[in-house]
C-alpha cells in the first residue's frame, strides 16, 4: 500500500512533467505562432519561413540547434528568455547557425524579415 507520502511525491511528480510538457509546447514557434508556414516536418527536421513585418515582435518561443537562410538584408535584435539583447544584422544570401535558443525577435530595420529556417531535431532512438 502506498503511504500518504509517497502518494503525494507522485502527484507532484506527474503534476510537475505535465506542466513542463506543456510549458515546452507553448513555447514551440508553430504553436506560438499559428500562421508560420511549416513546408516540411519529419522526426529529423522542421523547414519554416520566419516572417517578421518592419516593428513587428514574435512572441517569446523555442527552437532545438537550426540552420537559417535570409532571403533579405534586415536588422532586428533577439531577446533572450533572461532579458538579454542581441542585435541582429543579416544580408541577403546568408546562411547561420544557431544552437538551442529561447527568444523573440524585434524587427527594428526598415526590411522586413523573411527567413527560411531549419530546425534539427534529435533522431529516434533504435
Amino acid at each position: 500500500m502506498m503511504t500518504r507520502r509517497a502518494a503525494i511525491s507522485c502527484g507532484l511528480a506527474l503534476l510537475l512533467l505535465v506542466a513542463g510538457a506543456l510549458s515546452s509546447r507553448s513555447q514551440d514557434r508553430a504553436a506560438v505562432v499559428p500562421e508560420m508556414k511549416v513546408l516540411l516536418e519529419n522526426e529529423r527536421v522542421r523547414v519554416q519561413y520566419h516572417d517578421v513585418a518592419v516593428g513587428e515582435t514574435t512572441p517569446m518561443h523555442s527552437h532545438p540547434a537550426y540552420v537559417a537562410y535570409a532571403f533579405a538584408s534586415y536588422t532586428g535584435k533577439a531577446i533572450l528568455a533572461d532579458g538579454r539583447e542581441i542585435p541582429l544584422a543579416r544580408k541577403v544570401g546568408d546562411v547561420f547557425y544557431n544552437g538551442p535558443v529561447t527568444h523573440k525577435i524585434v524587427n527594428t530595420g526598415t526590411t522586413p524579415i523573411h527567413n527560411l529556417i531549419v530546425e534539427l531535431r534529435e533522431p529516434a532512438s533504435e
